[in-house]
């Protein structure tokens, strides 16, 4: 039992813990309603700090109050299981993909795991198989749930289930009002935490060591002979060489290929910082992975795995060699260390979880009776809190169950979960990250497969290693594992062979030095392609249609042409003369080495309108443009006589950390990388509902994709525009944009915000904002309508111009 002393200790320090968490949460939710308000954070990310998040991502709370216990139990066959042979299977994975990664990783932006594999291979269907899938993943609460409940109990010395029921409902609840809150710290903070109490719990021992090694391994043996050998057939998970290495060195390697972990890299600003993030990153997960070593001290405190006269659960040991082994004060640090810890893992959980339920699965199967834009938001947020209810009242009754009666383990019933869910993504996030032109039956094979193998093994008993009362879940993931990758890769090399073996297939493309025609735009053709060479010899491609006593300049968007103006050109063209322009280095215009920026941009902007003798032109810009049109704005007061901002950007703002990220994201190399498949999910992320009069967007960039020149070229002007975007913000400047503005937004835009970096936005607010900055201009959102809203709804974009323009 913990003395009376740490007992009062623990319980001050939990009630400030609390107060604190809840100050936070009271806070956030009170806060001003600003874009800064919703950053992501302000860290700096350099190396040793990305290192540092990588080391926080891949360890649990489990790596320091459940896996010491099966050291405890079985000794140095678990040690090398745990801290030697799966840490290298991770580090090897590390090691490997991350450089590749970062030249060849896909762009997908996605809030879980469902999103970005429906993204990644354009299903819906697939996304909502994961989005189940992913419900194992409550295995993995139910086990910090344990694990945090058993470090409290044993220091208050109070009863489990007490603590089980105020621990969820305090995170439970503080989740559902107030979201991740401030005080959990961030990756970076829980790693050096950890840190802390991993060299607290690995010194704790030393006095072990005073007759050497050999008296430490004396000691132990005298214990049970099995605890000093490499293998322990008297246990359940590391009976011989084969559970040990090669099941522990596949979970290892499969571990590293999730996006939250292999993504980290992305956060890099330079190539030459890999090294030293992997060095950082790899040494501290060692030390991490070391911490299981404290399981030996504890069963030598504990020889015969009782305290106080009582047996000891396996989850149980390492909570009471904590309240038994240290003095008050270092022990108040080692329970602070584990349940910040536990709490930051269990609060990523309880979001991820809930997300996936709400977003992917009951917003997927409600669909369109859950409403559209704001509305649908709302709804969406009201059933989240009843989802985290549900959570709450499910991780009671499960987590109750392993403390009352585990199988041998809560770690083995989380395992399960756990092992086959990442089974079953490993293939197609493997595929979906370094493979091209993946056929979608590849990945969904592989991972039907993966969840078949897992559970065949582990509930059918296949095997004589499944024939014991307690089942090893790394064998079960190993073989799905193994079996889905047969069975994936065998699939997109037969069916690739199939596609290049049919009528259809192409020869190789050779390089040309000139751009091929680009194809047409679909729909009425009223409109005449003309070149203006500017005075600085730079030629600017547009096209022209319609008449009318006023003129309207477009501006198109990060990676568009002018021909994503034709539609909405075409519709105003009865009532205004439409110019639609092509900036420097795009389609039509000329390529060059300019010096790419949002000034410069807008600078030839006004410059064609002044060659073309344009008096006060309307200037209308989409996205990117829209930039473009305000720093033109602001660049010359009274030029224009009306804005019109379509979906623009500038109005969302990003930290430091997210202009880093999108910085990497944007890179030659990973644009260069991009998949056939997900060109196509990229274009169709602009739209609602993507039309089919836009397919010829998606033809022309694969047509741009067969000339290396021309696709080179590409490959570096958008990361220069991007960074351009970045460098030379607007929204502060808003206010001096003194001119009557018209602003539209879709409703369903999923470009704007950026989930990623303002997971908290939304489009209406972004919009809000924005508009809330520039005097007397009026807000518009259109409802069924995507980031693309000029060609998806062109007709009301339109109707929205002539009443604004009149």
């Amino acid at each position: 039992m913990a003395s009376q002393e740490l007992v009062w200790a623990t319980t001050v320090l939990l009630i400030l813990y609390g107060a604190a968490i809840l100050y936070f949460v009271i806070r956030g939710a009170l806060r001003t309603t600003s874009i800064s308000d919703y950053a992501v954070g302000s860290i700096r990310f350099s190396p040793v700090v990305v290192g540092l998040s990588l080391a926080a991502s891949i360890t649990s709370a489990a790596t320091f109050i459940i896996n010491p216990g099966f050291i405890a139990l079985y000794g140095f066959s678990g040690l090398l299981a745990f801290a030697i042979v799966m840490p290298l299977g991770i580090f090897f994975s590390l090691a490997i993909l991350t450089k590749s990664f970062r030249k060849h990783g896909a762009s997908v932006q996605a809030l879980t795991m469902a999103q970005w594999i429906g993204k990644r291979y354009g299903s819906n269907g697939y996304a909502l198989f994961f989005g189940f899938l992913s419900l194992l993943l409550i295995t993995f609460i139910v086990l910090i749930c344990v694990g945090m409940t058993k470090v409290m109990a044993k220091a208050l010395n109070a009863d489990e289930l007490y603590i089980l029921i105020g621990l969820a409902a305090f995170v439970f609840g503080y989740m559902m009002f107030g979201g991740a809150n401030s005080m959990v710290y961030t990756n970076t903070i829980q790693a050096i935490l950890m840190l802390i109490v991993a060299f607290i719990l690995l010194g704790s021992g030393y006095e072990h060591f005073s007759q050497g090694v050999h008296g430490f391994i004396d000691k132990l043996a005298a214990i049970d002979p099995y605890l000093v050998k490499a293998v322990n057939p008297n246990s359940f998970l590391f009976r011989d060489y084969f559970e040990i290495v090669f099941c522990n060195l596949v979970v290892g390697v499969a571990i590293v290929c999730q996006p939250h972990i292999i993504t980290k890299s992305l956060l890099l600003k330079e190539e030459r910082d890999v090294n030293r993030y992997l060095a950082t990153g790899i040494l501290v997960e060692a030390i991490f992975f070391s911490v299981v070593l404290a399981g030996l001290y504890a069963r030598l405190r504990f020889p015969d795995l009782t305290a106080d006269g009582q047996p000891l659960k396996m989850d149980g040991i390492i909570p009471a060699y904590v309240v038994t082994e240290f003095p008050v004060f270092v022990g108040l640090i080692v329970i602070m260390g584990l349940l910040s810890a536990g709490l930051s893992t269990l609060e990523g959980l309880i979001q991820s979880v809930s997300t996936t339920i709400t977003s992917d699965i009951i917003g997927h199967l409600a669909g369109p009776r859950l409403g559209e834009g704001e509305r649908r938001t709302r709804r969406l947020i009201a059933i989240n809190k009843v989802v985290i209810v549900f959570l709450a009242v499910v991780s009671i009754w499960l987590s109750y169950g392993q403390l009352a009666h585990p199988s041998l383990s809560v770690g083995i019933f989380a395992q399960n979960g756990v092992y086959a869910y990442f089974s079953a993504a490993f293939v197609p996030v493997l595929l979906g990250i370094y493979f091209r032109d993946v056929p979608k039956a590849a990945p969904v094979a592989a991972s039907a497969t993966a969840v078949l193998v897992h559970f065949g093994t582990y509930y059918g008993r296949l095997s004589w290693y499944m024939q014991a009362e307690v089942r090893n879940p790394a064998i079960a993931a190993t073989y799905a594992i193994l079996a889905s990758l047969v069975v994936g890769v065998s699939l997109y090399y037969l069916l690739r062979k199939r596609r290049q073996a049919g009528p259809a297939a192409q020869g190789p493309v050779e390089a040309h030095d000139e751009v091929p025609a680009a194809k047409a735009a679909p729909g009425p053709q009223q409109y005449t392609q003309h070149t203006a060479t500017l005075s600085d010899g730079i030629e600017i491609g547009y096209m022209a249609c319609g008449e009318g006593p006023r003129t309207l300049l477009f501006l198109h968007g990060l990676a568009s042409n002018y021909k994503g103006w034709v539609k909405l050109a075409t519709a105003l063209s009865g009532h205004y003369r439409c110019i639609a322009m092509d900036f420097p280095g795009y389609a039509t215009s000329g390529k060059g080495d300019y010096p790419i920026s949002m000034a410069f941009f807008a600078k030839k902007a006004i410059e064609l309108a002044e060659h073309l003798e344009l008096e006060k032109p309307i200037l209308v810009g989409h996205s990117m443009g829209g930039q473009v049109a305000l720093t033109a704005v602001l660049q010359r007061p009274g030029f224009f006589e009306k804005l019109v901002l379509i979906a623009p950007a500038g109005f969302e703002t990003f930290n430091h950390t997210g202009h880093q990220w999108l910085r990497n994201l944007y890179s030659p190399a990973l644009i260069k990388a991009t998949s056939v498949e997900q060109t196509r999910s990229n274009f169709e992320a602009n739209f609602f509902q993507f039309p089919s009069d836009a397919e010829f967007m998606i033809d022309d960039r694969l047509d741009m994709r067969r000339n290396v020149k021309a696709f080179d070229y590409f490959c570096q002007l958008i990361p220069r525009c991007v960074a351009a975007m970045l460098d030379e913000p607007v929204f502060s400047r808003l206010p001096q944009a003194k001119l009557p503005t018209l602003i539209l937004f879709g409703q369903n835009d999923l470009l704007i915000p950026n989930k990623m970096l303002n997971p908290t936005l939304t489009t209406r607010l972004v919009g809000e904002i924005g508009a809330g900055q520039i005097e007397g201009s009026q807000l518009t959102m259109l409802s069924n309508c995507g980031h693309f809203a000029q060609w998806e709804c062109a007709d009301a974009v339109a109707g929205a111009i002539r009443e604004f323009v009149g």
